[in-house]
């Protein structure tokens, strides 16, 4: 078990530069209230592989860990309980004590002035319920209601309102409790995964070729089969976009998601506090201060939990349709609402509902 002094040191370290104190922001909750719960270094470390996860679809810069010098009411702190409490919907929203959402939003703001928009969104569900890690993609185009906006692709909401429109406008589309979020910018993703030491991925021939061809990493020896990528090769892979679609994209990302995760798992507890060390500064969350000093060394038992994957929209609960956007015709993803509203809810929670 690590010692909360250790951790307590790593993360006043972080916090000592003046860099990260210049740039402390303050956080949102949802609207609803927050239940406090003990954050362990799992769902840290959970959130680290769901960061490195959603991160593959776009660009990265360098970005710093905000509001952890901020403290959030203690009826809004975001943890994962024992669970005791049943499942049920909490102000218009399904929510499990026993479960935390966490959304991982990759931000594609690379050009200069630009705030970008969520190319990668991924919700992480650390299930204690079921000991189960839950990883659902969300499709970038799919045609969702932005609150106080209109209609428009999802990807939307993070450029007209930030990772809190972003978590509100998945909130109020699929009627789900959403704990935390954490935004990743243009470009750490190749940095982290050699940190990591690359990672273990299974190409197809097709894949291993782009890869050698556009992934810029000077060694170009891939073919059909698995191997330990770097991050540069990792990056690319997971931003594929000339083999089949965007759904086959997301599956490769939950793809080495789970790698990851597997890799984790043998790891020890201090080579996990350092990686978490190294990682924590390149990202925006609203994860409190205290919820990071409440870690615990559950990491090793919780990092036994398998992985599970999910896509929204689901195979056959959507239609291909042409919108007008802003004046522009827009191709999008039309989702039945009622239908995946139910199937995420089914997935995350592993409970039955009507559909509404």
């Amino acid at each position: 078990m690590m010692k909360q002094d250790h951790l307590i040191s790593a993360v006043n370290a972080i916090h000592a530069s003046a860099q990260l104190k210049d740039k402390v922001l303050s956080g949102r909750t949802s609207q609803h209230e927050k239940r406090r719960i003990g954050f362990t270094l799992f769902h840290c470390a959970a959130c680290l592989m769901a960061i490195l996860g959603v991160g593959f679809g776009v660009r990265f810069a360098p970005e710093i860990l905000k509001q952890v010098g901020t403290t959030a009411p203690a009826s809004q702190a975001a943890a994962v309980s024992s669970g005791s409490g049943q499942p049920g919907y909490v102000n218009g929203l399904y929510h499990d004590d026993a479960v935390t959402n966490i959304l991982l939003l990759g931000i594609d703001n690379y050009q200069k002035g630009n705030v970008g928009r969520s190319d990668s969104i991924m919700l992480v569900s650390i299930d204690t319920r079921h000991k189960k890690l839950k990883v659902t993609s969300f499709l970038r185009d799919m045609y969702a209601a932005i609150p106080g906006n209109g209609s428009n692709r999802l990807n939307v909401a993070y450029s007209l309102g930030g990772p809190e429109l972003a978590v509100s406008t998945i909130e109020t589309n699929f009627g789900i409790d959403i704990d935390r979020y954490a935004v990743i910018e243009y470009s750490a993703f190749d940095q982290i995964i050699d940190t990591l030491g690359g990672v273990s991925v299974t190409l197809n021939a097709a894949e291993a070729k782009l890869v050698n061809q556009y992934s810029g990493d000077s060694r170009r020896n891939l073919s059909a089969g698995t191997f330990i990528l770097s991050g540069a090769q990792a990056h690319y892979y997971s931003r594929i976009r000339a083999i089949g679609d965007d759904f086959e994209r997301t599956q490769r990302q939950r793809k080495v998601f789970s790698s990851i995760v597997a890799k984790l798992k043998t790891s020890n507890i201090g080579t996990v506090n350092q990686e978490l060390y190294d990682i924590l500064p390149l990202v925006t969350t609203n994860m409190t201060k205290n919820e990071m000093l409440s870690m615990t060394g559950n990491a090793l038992a919780y990092l036994k939990f398998p992985v599970s994957q999910n896509r929204v929209p689901a195979d056959n609960t959507y239609t291909s349709e042409k919108v007008t956007i802003s004046g522009k015709g827009a191709d999008v993803l039309v989702p039945e609402l009622a239908k995946n509203k139910q199937l995420l809810i089914q997935f995350i929670y592993e409970k039955d509902i009507a559909l509404s």
